[in-house]
């Protein structure tokens, strides 16, 4: 370290990484320390100082290696021993900690901290944990984490709803609000159950998903290895009773991932709270995968219905939900609150540092001017009229004068024109970056040192860029549409959508008025009122909280009586109640995965559960229900009865392989909800001779249908569907 210190350099970026560290930005300080140790990795005094910062933002156990490091160089530092006591304490091994503040003592016996700690340890009969709140005064707050979990198999860096789970998450079990016992879990498919992911892991993918872009990284490679254990290894999580799921991602590539909620929901009271980031795949679905449209108006039907609560990230967005959810169950309003996406990111990670540029090829050089635009390449956030513009700016002004237009984010749906455009075009190869893969502290200095920044987008959310815009007093150029506008509110400058002459003029008042740039720069500093991630963590716990007592909403929505639901994917990018009734109709866990033309119970009983409208008829009921057997003949037993009755013996049906047919089961009480059990034996192997594929399944059901002994129309109706192919020629 002496020989760093009376360089020049050295010592600047020591008293950068200090600065860093006394204004709290551990994440950047910690960045300038690393740098500093790869190059005098024996400099124990700069470990000190990583592993405070290690230390204060969350991540003991990182903090611990650097400690440990300092160990190794300065054995007999009473200061180094203390700082291992501290993080050997929040790890909650209480056995060593005590050792290390005692050897703290022992080389400097007027160490009052340690001589404190170590008392303080000493009078506990077993390890320091983690105390958690009781159930009687706490709400648990688990935080489903798969669709992050699913993402970082493949990818490191995080986009938008990445980048929301992660500090959300994260903040909530550094941090919890009282009242609140946080955990992070995943849906586990295989077996379709979710696995605790513990504080220590999570906060460590957390940071390094932060600080680096590299996936095949050692360090990545094992957190990622590490997290595959416990989802393997791990026992199914068990809810306290009352707790909230909180899905701050994505759920809706999940088979069966309601079926699921709805038995948690059965079994410990759970209550479902969706984060709902926009509606864009039913309001456009012309910039989605079909795949995508398809899925999302499933999964938005059902948790229209199933829903104790949901949050959104802007008004717009609550006001889409808001108004397709009525469609789908008219009768209930969907209570959606809004938590906005207004996070200071230069608060959280740090100004612009110089260890921090990101020297990479496809990236300007840090004294290079740049424009920049972040999001991922795709049709919705209309990079072609972008990279057109910068065509017009290239061609009327010269590319000496136009500065680079960086644009951060990977390829994604539909992007082909505009990438073909800008491969096929020699002007923006020279003047526009496409880079991927940057980690979120080399982000930071990009918007630190951009001109301005750019996002044309039809529809957005929120607009995550336009915040982290303004968080460093960048001027956003903001399409005006959709929730941009609560993004930019009165700091962006907005130019007309899809309108590129606007947008060009927009662009050379910025790119060529200092003048203009500097008082709009006054306008940012002026008007932005940014809040730190954990606010935003702090609101999300205290609706889920608000919302625990509550009465639970019904999930059940009632049957038509005379209507035919079918079971299947219905396909199609409308949200319907069909759709609804169709995923909350099967009751309990022995049911595979719905597909297009209906589901597989598994072996052994299976249950339908149809609830009547308060002015069903009060007579006997007659159940339809359209089976589809298997590639191997069975035997099947079904029975239908109120929930005010007894349930009558199974009657048993013969079935040939592959046959479809319809059972009629009459309900002479049927109450306010009639159940249906059908009984699959044993099951058979599912697929063919040569190709089976592991399933064991009972009988197929196609649909469902309950109406009065003498609604004739409905019967034939249901029997015309299901066993007949209908053609209607015009």
């Amino acid at each position: 370290m002496d020989g760093e210190r009376q360089d020049g350099t050295g010592q600047e970026r020591l008293r950068q990484a200090d600065a860093l560290r006394d204004q709290g930005l551990w994440d950047a300080a910690a960045t300038a320390y690393r740098a500093h140790l790869a190059a005098h990795p024996e400099d124990w005094r700069v470990q000190i100082q990583l592993g405070h910062c290690l230390k204060e933002s969350g991540d003991p156990s990182a903090a611990l290696v650097a400690y440990r490091a300092a160990e190794a160089l300065a054995r007999n530092n009473a200061d180094v021993h203390l700082q291992l006591g501290h993080a050997l304490k929040l790890a909650g091994n209480a056995e060593q900690a005590w050792r290390s503040y005692a050897r703290a003592l022992e080389l400097d016996p007027a160490n009052e901290e340690a001589s404190r700690e170590a008392a303080a340890l000493s009078r506990l009969a077993s390890p320091l944990v983690r105390s958690a709140p009781s159930p009687g005064q706490a709400v648990q707050v688990v935080f489903d984490t798969s669709d992050l979990v699913a993402y970082f198999r493949s990818d490191r860096t995080p986009t938008g709803i990445q980048r929301v789970q992660l500090s959300v998450t994260a903040r909530a079990l550094l941090d919890p609000i009282e009242g609140v016992a946080a955990v992070a879990v995943a849906f586990d498919p295989a077996s379709g159950g979710w696995r605790e992911i513990s504080r220590d892991l999570f906060l460590r993918l957390w940071r390094l998903s932060r600080i680096g872009g590299d996936p095949l990284a050692p360090d990545w490679v094992e957190a990622i290895a590490a997290l595959e254990a416990a989802l393997l290894g791990g026992d199914d999580f068990v809810f306290a009773p009352g707790a909230s799921l909180v899905n701050l991602g994505t759920s809706w590539w999940i088979p069966d991932y309601f079926l699921r909620v709805r038995e948690a929901a059965r079994l410990y009271g759970v209550r479902y709270v969706p984060l709902i980031y926009d509606c864009i795949p039913l309001v456009a679905p012309e910039h989605c995968q079909p795949r995508l449209v398809e899925q999302f108006a499933e999964w938005f039907s059902a948790m229209a219905a199933l829903a104790d609560s949901a949050l959104a990230i802007s008004e717009w967005s609550a006001a889409d939900a808001r108004r397709i959810a009525r469609e789908v169950v008219p009768e209930r309003e969907l209570d959606v609150t809004v938590v906005r996406l207004d996070a200071d990111l230069r608060r959280d990670l740090g100004p612009a540092i110089g260890e921090a540029w990101p020297e990479r090829a496809d990236l300007p050089g840090p004294h290079e001017p740049f424009v920049l635009c972040v999001g991922t390449i795709e049709s919705r956030k209309n990079h072609l009229m972008l990279f057109h513009a910068w065509l017009t700016l290239l061609r009327k002004h010269g590319p000496a004068r136009v500065p680079r237009l960086v644009c951060v984010g990977k390829a994604g749906w539909l992007a082909d024109a505009a990438m073909t455009l800008w491969r096929n075009s020699p002007a923006l190869q020279a003047k526009v970056s496409v880079a991927h893969g940057v980690p979120d502290v080399a982000l930071a200095a990009l918007y630190g040192r951009a001109m301005f920044t750019v996002t044309n987008s039809f529809y957005e959310g929120w607009g995550l860029p336009v915040t982290e815009s303004l968080s460093f007093g960048r001027v956003p150029l903001v399409a005006r549409n959709t929730s941009l506008t609560e993004a930019g509110g009165e700091a962006a400058v907005y130019f007309e959508p899809m309108n590129e002459p606007d947008l060009v003029a927009r662009l050379e008042s910025l790119i060529f008025d200092d003048a203009e740039r500097a008082r709009r720069e006054a306008i940012v500093a002026a008007s932005t009122r940014l809040r730190s991630w954990g606010e935003i963590a702090d609101q999300v716990m205290r609706e889920v909280v608000a919302r625990a007592e509550r009465p639970d909403r019904a999930p059940r929505l009632p049957v038509v009586p005379g209507e035919t639901y079918p079971l299947g994917l219905a396909g199609g990018g409308k949200a319907e109640r069909a759709k609804a009734v169709a995923d909350l109709v099967r009751d309990g866990l022995n049911w595979h995965a719905r597909e297009p033309w209906g589901a597989w119970t598994g072996r052994g009983i299976a249950r339908l559960r149809l609830t009547l409208p308060q002015d069903a008829p009060a007579g006997p009921l007659r159940v339809y229900v359209g089976l589809q057997a298997p590639g191997a003949p069975v035997t099947v037993g079904l029975r239908a009865f109120g929930v005010e009755g007894g349930p009558p013996a199974f009657a048993t049906v013969a079935a040939p392989a592959l046959g479809a047919f319809t059972c009629v089961l009459d309900v002479v009480r049927p109450g306010h909800e009639v159940v249906v059990e059908i009984d699959g034996g044993p099951g058979v192997l599912l697929g063919t001779r040569k190709l089976p594929d592991g399933r064991l399944a009972g009988i197929g059901v196609t649909s469902v249908m309950i109406c009065t002994n003498d609604d004739i129309a409905a019967r034939v109706g249901f029997l015309e569907r299901h066993n007949f192919r209908v053609l209607r020629l015009e």
